[in-house]
């Protein structure tokens, strides 16, 4: 089937050795330099991180300190952000949009859309100089999600009692003792439509070039395929990663001819940063969370993932997710 004749010898080449040859040894990745940035997992403040899970999370400072990078960089000429999320904090989604936003005004700026890019994910999307979708890629879910657990019945339960000294009309509305007063929940719904009418949808309309008021008209928290979201006008192309990269080649007006050199970010840190931030008993805290975290059932799983949301929510932190899960089987 190989063309070998009998008295060929048989030549296997190994995975290890197959990777360490590089591609510029075969004069590939060579050219002007473009910046790909990946943003997968949930979107939360701080540094990305993997979680117990073994899951990846897009930690805000990392992913704009790179596309802060990417802009600084003169040798870069154009950016590919891949972006692989289902959404998560809206503060840190925020903070991504402003980096998008900045870089952009610098030099092109593609994002890729990976399996999903929805709410968050699509909120640091939106003001890129184009969005390359799969047809498949699960997007759009323009909303807001917020509220508050009620604690009460349990801490009953466990015999904890609470006292709170107030002062201000809504100084209590995150008690998490406590549900809303009708003024608390006018007020909290307020601010939850604030979000999503004087932030999201606008930012969504600017990046897209369309009025705020048909963007409301296909938001609303709706979930799209890839290719649903091309005939709304949220994704302007089909494609991959390549397809990025070359949308990214010519906004940058580099010749079809010339070939690009993709710069990974961020940029890996060094085996001495490595050892001075990573010690052995972060190491072993971690694999013995991801163990246990293994060892639960898929159910319990799930309710730790609703459990680290509902902690987050209950400061009034507005979360940018999907309404719902979507597992294909």
């Amino acid at each position: 089937m190989l063309g070998y004749k009998e008295t060929d010898s048989f030549v296997a080449i190994r995975g290890a050795e197959y990777r360490d040859v590089s591609p510029e040894s075969l004069g590939l990745n060579k050219g002007e330099r473009i910046a790909v940035i990946y943003a997968s997992g949930e979107i939360g403040s701080g540094s990305s991180e993997n979680s117990p899970s073994g899951d990846q999370s897009i930690g805000s400072d990392t992913v704009a300190k790179a596309l802060n990078d990417a802009a600084a960089d003169k040798s870069i000429k154009a950016v590919v952000l891949r972006v692989d999320s289902p959404g998560g904090s809206g503060l840190a989604s925020d903070i991504i949009w402003h980096a998008v936003e900045a870089a952009n005004q610098k030099k092109p700026v593609v994002v890729s859309m990976s399996d999903v890019a929805a709410s968050g994910g699509y909120y640091i999307s939106a003001s890129a100089a184009k969005i390359i979708a799969q047809p498949s890629t699960i997007t759009g879910s323009i909303g807001v999600v917020a509220g508050k657990p009620v604690m009460r019945g349990f801490y009953d339960w466990l015999g904890i009692s609470n006292e709170y000294v107030l002062r201000g009309k809504n100084a209590g509305m995150f008690r998490e003792t406590e549900k809303f007063s009708d003024d608390e929940r006018a007020k909290f719904e307020e601010w939850i439509k604030t979000t999503y009418y004087q932030d999201f949808v606008p930012k969504v309309a600017k990046g897209r070039h369309k009025d705020a008021q048909y963007i409301d008209s296909v938001a609303q928290g709706r979930v799209w395929t890839g290719g649903q979201a091309k005939k709304l006008g949220l994704v302007d192309e089909f494609g991959g990663l390549d397809k990025a990269i070359e949308v990214a080649k010519e906004l940058a007006k580099i010749p079809a001819d010339k070939g690009v050199e993709r710069v990974i970010l961020p940029y890996p840190r060094t085996f001495l940063q490595e050892l001075l931030s990573t010690t052995d008993d972060s190491n072993t805290q971690l694999a013995q969370q991801r163990a246990v975290y293994a060892a639960l059932p898929e159910d319990a799983r799930r309710a730790f993932r609703y459990m680290q949301l509902m902690d987050r929510m209950k400061n009034g932190e507005s979360m940018f997710l999907m309404p719902f899960d979507i597992r294909v089987k």
